[in-house]
């Protein structure tokens, strides 16, 4: 049985080690090992069922993530709406940063979070940024603009609310935030953010700025939920460092590559990476 000590003075070795799990069964004894790192840390903190539980439902929003990716991100935004608009292209490569999993001293599984977190946090980063660009040219838009993007949204619309619907309330709020003791944020919290970015206030009675607006509301309680589980799972600095690559804010709170150690340890004390560097 692994006895690794997560006290304030111990060491964490970023080396691959394994957790047993004990079973006994009819008088027979067996363990079973699994990777430690990130996911023990968590299991030491809630325990097993919690953890795998958690741990493995956040992959059920990985549909959603696709499918918004490629009707909505890819094509509905960058190939339909953004030059309709005449809004500056962004560059999904520059936000979608899938790079982490060369770090030493992780898992084949941690290996695979990061590439989770890294997907959807950076699609969803993306989107935010994007809908800005729309609010803030939102008063020089035509009505014929205007009416030629709800043409294209009667249809898609409906569709792409039902998967945020389920994504953010059952898969995450429901399936990962109860069984990880993860944070999430309410409505009234998301529209008290969104009141306070003035680019979303102008004429905001209009069918156009309401939906707008609906979708930003989507898009701050959605980033947060994603923050939650990246601050979790993959707080690791992204080694990308080019001067276009942008990334959420609570990346400020992650660790370097060389601080594996460091950074297991915070996860094993507090679960999270929101509450280091006091």
């Amino acid at each position: 049985m692994n006895n690794r000590s997560y006290n304030s003075t111990s060491t964490i070795r970023s080396e691959n080690i394994n957790l047993k799990l004990r079973y006994a069964v009819l008088g027979w004894t067996f363990e079973v090992p699994i990777l430690w790192n990130i996911y023990g840390s968590h299991v030491k903190r809630l325990g097993f069922a919690r953890v795998m539980f958690g741990g493995t439902s956040m992959y059920l929003s990985l549909p959603f993530f696709i499918v918004a990716h490629a009707t909505g991100l890819a094509f509905l935004m960058q190939c339909v709406l953004t030059p309709l608009f005449a809004l500056p292209r962004r560059q999904l490569r520059n936000y979608i940063i899938i790079d982490r999993y060369k770090i030493a001293g992780l898992t084949v599984m941690d290996r695979i979070n990061c590439a989770f977190c890294g997907y959807a946090n950076g699609s969803m980063h993306f989107l935010n940024r994007w809908l800005d660009d729309v609010a803030a040219n939102a008063p020089r838009l035509k009505f014929w603009e205007k009416l030629t993007a709800g043409v294209v949204l009667i249809f898609y619309f409906p569709f792409i609310a039902a998967l945020q619907i389920v994504t953010l309330h059952v898969v995450y709020e429901l399936l990962v935030a109860r069984p990880l003791g993860l944070g999430s944020m309410t409505k009234i919290a998301g529209i008290r953010r969104l009141n306070e970015m003035h680019d979303y206030q102008c004429n905001a009675g209009t069918v156009f700025v309401r939906l707008l607006r609906h979708e930003k509301i989507f898009a701050i309680r959605m980033a947060y939920a994603l923050a939650q589980i990246e601050s979790s799972w993959c707080p690791l600095k992204h080694l990308d460092r080019r001067a276009e690559t942008r990334y959420p804010e609570h990346h400020s709170n992650f660790f370097d590559a060389d601080q594996v150690d460091e950074m297991l340890q915070t996860l094993a004390d507090h679960g999270t990476a929101f509450r280091r560097r006091r």
